[in-house]
């Protein structure tokens, strides 16, 4: 029931933060003036958690100005997505260990199935963060950058060398999002003939 509680309350909190940062790059999109109260009071409460997802992305002080506002607002916006999706897969982990470490035996099929879906999960999440955040153009010199690089490029190499870009599009994580979930499928399938 406290869990229940805990995630209610960061689900409150990270919308409330995310409704500031959309109206700010909606108010910026149609070029509201900075001197404006609205824009400098949404400036004034943006620009620490602009700072702090910039520190999380590892991006240095002096590259932070080569990302243009809309970029940045849309990395917080993901980060701040990021963070309470894994907030909350962690929370359903705690809310599920105690009967796992009770009874192993008895719920080792439902922490495999729990972990394998995490585990899924994670991986396409990375896929779409890595997408997501080239767009905004997050520079490579980010330490979370090269990390999405390094677990994702292996899956997204062969399928680029099979399926090179079209039209300077990039389908492979298309492609890559396609084949995780029919391998998910399948392995779930699986898992259900032995249950």
């Amino acid at each position: 029931m406290l869990i229940n509680i805990i995630i209610q309350g960061l689900n409150i909190l990270f919308a409330v933060v995310g409704l500031i940062l959309v109206l700010r790059l909606v108010l910026h999109i149609f070029n509201v003036s900075p001197q404006k109260p609205v824009m400098r009071l949404l400036t004034l409460i943006t620009d620490p958690v602009l700072d702090l997802v910039c520190k999380i992305l590892g991006i240095p002080a002096y590259r932070r100005y080569d990302i243009s506002t809309i970029g940045k607002l849309a990395a917080a916006l993901i980060v701040i997505w990021v963070g309470r999706t894994l907030a909350v897969w962690g929370l359903q982990f705690i809310r599920y260990l105690p009967g796992w470490v009770s009874d192993p035996l008895r719920s080792l099929y439902a922490m495999v199935v729990f972990i394998l879906r995490l585990a899924f999960e994670l991986y396409s999440l990375a896929l779409l963060m890595r997408v997501l955040f080239e767009w905004v153009r997050i520079p490579y010199s980010s330490r979370v950058m090269r990390f999405l690089w390094d677990i994702t490029e292996p899956v997204l190499a062969p399928l680029r060398r099979v399926l090179p870009p079209f039209g300077g599009l990039d389908f492979s994580p298309l492609i890559a999002f396609f084949l995780l979930n029919l391998l998910e499928q399948l392995v779930f399938t699986m898992l259900g003939w032995l249950a």
